[in-house]
């Protein structure tokens, strides 16, 4: 084999790796909870105004073999409307860390998508495959802001699995966002969860053991074979 020929082997065996690494990330905008918008008669019942303050989310399992990384976080807006209060929405980790947060404006948002208004992080945040993380929004006393409470089953995105409705208690203690610690059973009366918040993510799949070492041997046979011609 001439010295060329190895060398347009080697480069070919390059492309070929940086191909399939960048197929492995996709770029695509996921967003966690897939179910269509319409009017909240369609999500009955809905809270529409509390007496009190509370957080309210849902707790939710990363899938095997993919990590997400969350470029936005969202807060429930039927219809684009505009928001009475501006709603704090943080993301946690199992260990009840804080990993991002926003607050959606009141208003009319700008930057809408199927029945969620949404707000871009400094920083996206990297959430590992089988990893258990929750989502949790604020809502101040008497808002008036819709959730989603029960009705339809919310559809989510198949990345990730939702575990359990979760909230804080709505007293006068509650006066900002918290970190969610009550579990609602996923079969009782709030089993689709408080929607509320959401997030928005792409995704990176994890190649499998297999694939990384052939190809670095690949690279490896190669890069021997080129060094050997070379001292030929």
């Amino acid at each position: 084999m001439t010295l060329p020929t190895v060398k347009s082997m080697f480069s070919a065996t390059v492309c070929a790796v940086v191909l399939v690494f960048s197929v492995l990330a996709h770029a695509t905008e996921n967003q966690a909870i897939l179910t269509a918008n319409g009017p909240s008669y369609t999500f009955s019942p809905t809270i529409t105004s509390f007496g009190n303050g509370g957080t309210v989310g849902w707790a939710f399992q990363v899938a095997a073999g993919v990590n997400l990384s969350i470029d936005h976080l969202g807060l429930y807006d039927n219809g684009d409307v505009a928001l009475s209060s501006s709603h704090p929405v943080e993301l946690w980790d199992s260990n009840y860390n804080l990993l991002a947060q926003v607050t959606i404006p009141s208003g009319v948002g700008a930057n809408y998508l199927s029945g969620y208004t949404y707000q871009a992080l400094g920083t996206p945040v990297t959430l590992n495959a089988g990893a258990t993380y929750y989502v949790g929004a604020y809502y101040p006393s008497g808002c008036g802001d819709e959730i989603l409470v029960t009705g339809t089953t919310q559809q989510f995105n198949t990345n990730l699995t939702f575990l359990n409705p979760q909230q804080t208690s709505f007293d006068s203690t509650q006066t900002s966002i918290a970190f969610p610690s009550i579990a609602n059973s996923p079969t009782g009366t709030y089993k689709e969860g408080w929607f509320g918040p959401t997030l928005e993510f792409t995704t990176t799949v994890i190649p499998e053991p297999s694939t990384n070492a052939l190809l670095t041997l690949s690279l490896v046979v190669l890069m021997v074979g080129s060094q050997r011609k070379q001292r030929e």
